[in-house]
């Protein structure tokens, strides 16, 4: 998992990306547990998980940041990560089995291969037209 702080405020998170887990790790948790977005990968290597569902929780009426989470099903997508203050940081390459997850800052798709799919996960509802391009 490789972790990429701001460049301008140390100590804050904006992005995360995780291509695969060691082969000795069951589960790691790629978010914070405060974040409102919890994004886990978990070898499930001869694995049963028994029937369940999850407890309500109750969700503050408070904005937030919304986090987003790509994950890479097939082929090879090139990425641009930025900063709070629109400054490119990072350009990196997913590929099947990649996780991006975007906290603050922001992000762009530059090229992808043509078998290129991802499944696209962020707080709702999302209406349309509240991206900020740059």
């Amino acid at each position: 998992m490789e972790k990429i702080f701001s460049k301008i405020n140390k100590n804050k998170l904006l992005h995360i990306i995780s291509n695969k887990l060691d082969q000795n790790e069951k589960r790691v948790d790629l978010t914070d547990v405060n974040l409102p977005l919890q994004v886990s990968r978990i070898n499930l290597k001869e694995a049963k998980v028994r029937p369940h569902n999850h407890n309500l929780k109750e969700i503050l009426k408070e904005k937030i940041k919304p986090n987003e989470c790509w994950i890479v099903l097939n082929g090879e997508i090139e990425v641009s990560l930025f900063d709070e203050n629109k400054n490119n940081i990072k350009n990196a390459i997913l590929s099947k089995g990649s996780i991006l997850i975007t906290i603050d800052g922001g992000h762009s798709i530059n090229k992808s291969s043509q078998d290129s799919e991802l499944v696209e996960i962020k707080l709702g509802p999302y209406k349309g037209g509240d991206l900020n391009y740059y």
